[in-house]
């Protein structure tokens, strides 16, 4: 059965803290892929198999920017050409692994799966608030969840949750989050907003801003389906009186299988650069928030694999997001198998 996930799409494949001179081996998409940095600094990504027998090449090790295989010393340069053959003179014309397009865009680098020709089409995604680091301090984590992508990206277009399930986070005068205040829809992405009345800080926004805990203000809500591989949430704290302060959530979340996904989580912000107890503080709760949802979202994986049949869930009207986001991605890979439809149920 085709995967719901679309190959030509790019998709984050480590951080760049996680790729150095050493190797390192991931499965993305299914498919088991190693990614180490050349002497030039520039990050190469491989089918992670030797062409003799199937050996990992994780498992081998590097000779300048060679990768030597472990079993039998086959030796491949970066652009996945086989150099040596140790046993005999001549190497085998035209054998090679397979390489993958790359690009790095600190803190990821992405990796294409797909077509090769349609990469340099359609680069990598850019986050607009983020994109020149100008003012903005980050924390980076890497996490896994036993869960389809599509129900990550679900879940977080949707966070009317939040009362169930992260209460503390709750402004204390809101007792229900407005309607969205809007839903835009482009041929590959989806977002919404909403933003909600004035009202006193919750205690993790004055912690994290400095402001008095009666400190009144609204707060802006934006979340972006931004493409299969890249989902952002922006959040304004906007005070009646002073200057806003602006968190971004940018979660890159990577299928490692059907049933399993990679997230890449970088959390920005664009006040208090330097101050690693505002830094700390914003980690463990947003890794907190993660675990919590992980264990929803894990369960409802389980259960869908122990149904065995098509999901027939009801739809209302804070679901407008995700519909439109599952139904994208659906038609990413319909498209790609040679089938297009016109419409989609959920």
């Amino acid at each position: 059965m085709r995967p719901n996930y679309p190959y030509n799409c790019w998709y984050v494949a480590a951080t760049s803290d996680e790729v150095g001179q050493g190797l390192l081996t991931r499965r993305l998409l299914d498919k088991q892929v190693l990614l180490y940095r050349r002497r030039s600094g520039e990050v190469v990504a491989m089918e992670d198999r030797c062409l003799h027998r199937a050996y990992p090449l994780s498992a081998g090790r590097r000779d300048g920017d060679r990768v030597v295989c472990g079993y039998h010393g086959f030796a491949f340069g970066p652009d996945g050409c086989l150099l040596d053959v140790p046993s005999q003179e001549n190497v085998p014309p035209g054998a090679a692994v397979r390489t993958y397009p790359v690009a790095e865009q600190a803190p990821f680098v992405w990796v294409w799966l797909g077509d090769p020709g349609v990469a340099a089409l359609r680069p990598p995604p850019r986050v607009p608030w983020y994109a020149d680091g100008s003012g903005w301090a980050g924390t980076t984590e890497v996490l896994r969840v036993n869960a389809n992508y599509l129900l990550l990206h679900e879940h977080y277009l949707d966070l009317t949750d939040v009362f169930v399930m992260h209460p503390e986070v709750v402004p204390p005068d809101i007792e229900v989050l407005p309607q969205l205040d809007e839903v835009e829809v482009s041929e590959r992405s989806v977002s919404y907003s909403r933003t909600t009345p004035p009202s006193r800080l919750a205690p993790w926004e004055a912690e994290i801003t400095g402001l008095p805990i009666d400190t009144r203000g609204s707060r802006r809500e934006e979340g972006t389906f931004v493409s299969p591989g890249l989902h952002v949430q922006h959040y304004v704290i906007d005070p009646e009186a002073g200057t806003s302060h602006q968190l971004l959530r940018i979660q890159g979340f990577t299928p490692e299988s059907p049933e399993t996904t990679h997230v890449f989580l970088q959390m920005a912000r664009n006040f208090a650069p330097d101050d690693e107890r505002v830094a700390e503080f914003l980690r463990s709760m947003f890794h907190d928030w993660a675990m919590r949802d992980s264990v929803v979202l894990e369960t409802i994986q389980t259960r869908l694999r122990e149904r065995g049949e098509p999901r027939r869930d009801i739809n209302v009207k804070a679901d407008r997001a995700a519909v439109r986001a599952r139904r994208i991605a659906m038609e990413m890979v319909d498209e790609e198998s040679g089938r297009f439809v016109l419409s989609w149920m959920p």
